[in-house]
């Protein structure tokens, strides 16, 4: 599941709360204002002299055996807030349910959770989405597992499937497939541990209970430790106050603490909070009607980037001049004196493209971009001067040309000069389907089968009808200017990850939008230009994972009127 989400990203998870977040703030005491306990706390339990209470793995399995039955049908729902901003939704159910082979009424119980939450790092944000579901048996034993993790435009999934003393677990992500086991005692609880044990068991003052439980990571067993303080008054979203009780949650892996968080609970056991104390991440419980209201992401799909500068929202330039710095990378001074960007092992480092309209140029550690949709080259900057190849017209595992539908489209349009040809078959691709969030990637006789793809698909597309006509054609990616917000004076410029399509006609590459049709904007950045014959959702993984790692400014731009 988290080998989507590797280093700079923290996640971590308690039962079926995930709390995640990417930058790790310290300190939290605006978060927990100063409330006396209400009432006077129980004597807290103690540990007999010499005993193994803070040594981990001696307490891991000798406190919690399974004896808890199940709760109940239930389903909750948490907004999560980062200071005053709502940054995601969760809903969480746990419903019993009939085992499939003894066919046994309330045997199983299956446990769900759907949540979506705003990750940044760097200069770029998306919605992280996460469908996790899970059986176990009534007491609590995990039988099997299913989640699926999409991050922008990479997508993981992991199947856990628990045998008598091992769990097989499946997983899948862009860099492949992994199998492994884990050693499995009987005791080790599920990825909904920490509700499951509020709810069926009233914790006391006082009390401390240690489960040890799948880690998110799927790679270890680890152990959560509950301990109650008391009840408390407690702020909540709507400014009221609530007296609740106070348990602080402690995950421990190896015997080193991992990550901490406070849940407060009613009566019932129900988390109506929570906070995590590294991240400064709130979350609340709340109805589904409300959760919806709070966090509105109609784009969530899209993959957003926040740029230095301003363009007139009035109208669209003819040239656009970026920098592009990426401080993650290391220089070296080659014999000029000039610093170069170098990889680990002191190669050059391509940051840029030279493309359709594109021209860069090095600049100490950043380089300098100029897009134009005129073909012309800035004096000491480097154009695109390569050219087509007979790879750019053969069929690909996505633009599988071949394709009866696809061939049937491409030949919709008849014999036509080859720019005012490609012209065409852009806009039928873009008359043709209706636009929707855009999922992963898919072959261009997909996107025509469903009738429907998102800004990348519809890039997709289009190359593949070029190749069928014979026009030599790529799938680029980079950056693009999202449509215009707020007030035209403000002139703020948001990009967002895209693709698009460059085609050599006559000799000379351009560039086509997949949403207007328009020849050679100004107001995109290429990142990436793959081969003809690259795998196309392998770069999009490498460039959405490079939008944390750099940083844009426009320095200028011309309008021509």
């Amino acid at each position: 599941m988290t080998r989507v989400l590797n280093s700079p990203w923290l996640v971590c998870l308690f039962g079926g709360l995930c709390v995640t977040c990417l930058c790790v703030a310290s300190g939290c005491g605006d978060l927990i204002p100063p409330r006396p306990p209400i009432g006077q706390p129980a004597a807290p339990t103690t540990e007999p002299e010499g005993s193994a209470a803070s040594e981990v793995d001696a307490v891991a399995t000798e406190d919690q055996p399974l004896q808890e039955s199940f709760e109940g049908d239930w389903n909750a729902c948490y907004v999560y807030r980062f200071g005053s901003q709502v940054v995601g939704v969760s809903e969480i159910k746990a419903a019993a349910r009939i085992d499939s082979v003894q066919f046994a009424a309330a045997t199983e119980a299956a446990y769900s959770r759907n949540e979506r939450l705003i990750f940044r790092t760097g200069k770029a944000s998306f919605v992280r989405r996460i469908t996790l579901t899970s059986v176990e048996s009534v007491d609590g034993a995990l039988k099997s597992f299913q989640s699926e993790v999409h991050a922008g435009p990479i997508s993981s999934t992991a199947r856990g499937t628990r045998g008598p003393q091992k769990l097989a677990i499946e997983l899948s992500s862009d860099s492949g497939q992994e199998t492994l086991q884990l050693d499995w005692p009987a005791e080790t609880r599920g990825l909904f541990a920490l509700e499951q044990t509020l709810r069926r068991r009233v914790i006391e003052t006082g009390e401390t209970r240690r489960l040890p439980v799948l880690m998110p990571s799927l790679q270890s067993i680890g152990l959560i430790e509950l301990h109650c303080t008391g009840d408390a008054s407690v702020p909540m979203f709507d400014g009221t106050y609530q007296t609740l009780r106070e348990v602080d949650v402690s995950t421990f892996r190896d015997g080193q603490q991992v990550d901490s968080l406070v849940v407060w609970i009613d009566e019932q056991g129900v988390i109506q909070k929570t906070l995590h104390l590294g991240l400064r991440l709130e979350s609340f419980r709340t109805d589904r009607a409300s959760a919806d209201e709070l966090f509105r992401r109609p784009d969530d799909r899209r993959v957003h980037f926040s740029v230095t500068g301003s363009l007139r929202a009035d109208a669209d330039p003819t040239e656009v001049a970026f920098v592009v710095s990426d401080p993650s990378r290391s220089t070296s001074e080659d014999d000029s004196g000039e610093f170069r960007p170098v990889d680990a092992d002191g190669a050059d480092v391509v940051l840029l493209p030279a493309v359709a309209g594109q021209s860069v140029k090095r600049s100490g550690d950043a380089v300098q971009v100029m897009v134009s949709t005129q073909a012309k080259t800035p004096t000491g900057f480097e154009a695109d001067r390569s050219v087509a190849e007979p790879i750019d017209t053969a069929a690909s595992t996505l633009l599988d040309i071949r394709h009866p539908s696809v061939t049937r489209m491409a030949g919709a349009i008849g014999e036509l000069p080859i720019q005012e040809l490609a012209e065409q078959l852009a806009r039928l691709a873009q008359n043709d389907l209706s636009l929707i969030p855009q999922g992963e990637l898919r072959p261009a006789s997909a996107i025509i089968r469903s009738g429907q793809g998102g800004e990348m698909d519809h890039a997709v597309l289009i190359a593949a009808l070029l190749r069928a006509r014979q026009i030599p054609a790529r799938v680029v990616f980079g950056l693009t200017r999202s449509e215009a917000t707020g007030s035209s004076a403000e002139n703020r410029v948001t990009m967002h990850l895209a693709a698009w399509v460059v085609a050599s006609i006559e000799g000379r590459w351009i560039s086509i939008d997949p949403m207007t049709s328009q020849i050679n904007r100004a107001d995109q950045l290429c990142l990436s230009r793959p081969a003809g014959d690259a795998d196309l959702n392998v770069v999009l993984a490498q460039v959405f994972r490079r939008l944390g790692e750099i940083n844009v400014e426009i320095r200028g731009a011309s309008y021509g009127d």
